[in-house]
């Protein structure tokens, strides 16, 4: 078997990534200044929706590997490569700490003062704890992930002595930790903005994002690798696979966004209603509706015609479109409740959200020359060169 060579991104192309990255550092530098509670505001959103890429990585690899799926083998070390991210979204987590009093509520001591509800939830919601949670969170997931890729890449050495149960095991332990911590972290990280309100699935709702975001930058990737080095072992099969599954996770988007939205219209319970009543009034109901197009509509009635799924041109469109889609997505579910008077969009805000996602790619272009582009020791590479629907 003939494989790829050694991958390496062009140098203008990482150069103009890395630029967009700083320039993006400089302007919440610079809004912390000018507009410090919107720069912050900002820098959350361009944190999660970094933090959702990179755990989207691992929660790919340790599906494909429970579900013995062997046809997405080639793609392997895309999701492998993602993973990588997370220690830098770590230090992004830590430079966010100091902005806790400018996001939430319950970091102010005059508003807990005069508040029962954030008082009885005090011993949850607060500076230190909070704090210490985040840094829990990355630690369980770069050890989980780490793992996973380490031996998918030990694979490739000769002579290896990796077992499949090893390679499971670490698979069955992202899992539930995922499972668990990522629901946290998205209470604590968004949820906790507005401490009021109550949702029982709000970890699916931030799941949902991450799944959509995640899979257009495996598409974007891996459309990419197909006209270059890999383009022997990414066929038309590959991409018309991941239009299904593009498919399947914005219809699972617009199930969740439904569901927890009937479940609310239904009840009118005071604790609940005022989340979707500030989100139907003025400019924010226009930004409701763009997000149900962005997340849902477009890219399932787009894919839904086998030939477009084919198309590397419409499946890059619908991947830009989940990305712009997770974007205005992350600014609803953050930014209404921070927001007087309507919603304001500027440099505060896409500064640091478009800095976040060149510097995603940055890292991410940089791990896949780590490595081999494809797992040459995994025993079903074969098979998933010659895959067909």
């Amino acid at each position: 078997m003939r494989y790829p060579p050694d991958f390496r991104s062009p140098q203008t192309f990482m150069v103009g990534l890395r630029s967009v990255a700083i320039l993006g550092v400089l302007l919440f530098l610079l809004g912390l200044f000018v507009a410090p509670d919107r720069a912050w505001a900002g820098y959350l959103i361009g944190f999660v929706f970094f933090v959702g890429l990179g755990l989207s990585g691992g929660l790919f690899l340790s599906v494909l590997t429970l579900a013995g799926t062997r046809w997405a083998t080639a793609l392997r070390r895309i999701p492998e490569a993602m993973t990588t991210t997370l220690p830098a979204a770590a230090l992004m987590g830590i430079v966010l700490v100091p902005g806790v009093h400018a996001l939430y509520e319950w970091a102010n001591e005059a508003a807990v003062a005069d508040n029962h509800l954030l008082q009885h939830k005090a011993g949850y919601l607060n500076w230190g704890f909070w704090s210490l949670r985040l840094v829990v969170y990355f630690a369980l997931w770069i050890w989980a992930t780490r793992g996973m890729v380490r031996l998918s890449r030990k694979l490739d050495e000769k002579d290896s002595i990796v077992s499949k149960r090893q390679i499971l095991l670490r698979a069955i332990y992202f899992l539930p930790i995922f499972a668990v911590t990522f629901s946290l972290a998205s209470i604590d990280w968004i949820k906790s903005i507005e401490p009021a309100w109550f949702s029982t699935i709000f970890g699916l709702i931030t799941l949902s994002g991450l799944a959509t975001s995640g899979l257009a930058v495996c598409i974007l990737l891996a459309i990419y690798l197909k006209r270059g080095p890999l383009r022997h072992f990414i066929t038309m099969e590959h991409l018309d696979d991941l239009g299904k599954i593009a498919m399947a996770f914005a219809l699972f988007w617009g199930y969740i966004w439904y569901c927890q939205y009937m479940l609310i219209w239904y009840t009118d319970m005071p604790e609940e209603t005022p989340y979707y009543v500030i989100r139907s009034q003025g400019a924010w109901a226009h930004l409701s509706s763009l997000n149900l197009a962005l997340n849902w509509a477009i890219p399932f009635f787009v894919l839904m015609p086998k030939a477009m799924r084919r198309s590397e041109t419409a499946l890059k469109r619908v991947a830009w479109v989940f990305l712009a889609g997770q974007a205005v997505n992350l600014y609803m579910l953050i930014e209404p409740a921070l927001m007087e008077g309507g919603p304001q969009l500027g440099l505060w805000e896409i500064g640091p959200l478009v800095g976040s996602l060149c510097f995603f790619l940055w890292l991410t272009l940089r791990a896949l020359g780590d490595a081999a582009l494809v797992p040459i020791g995994d025993p079903h590479l074969e098979e998933s060169m010659n895959h067909h629907c």
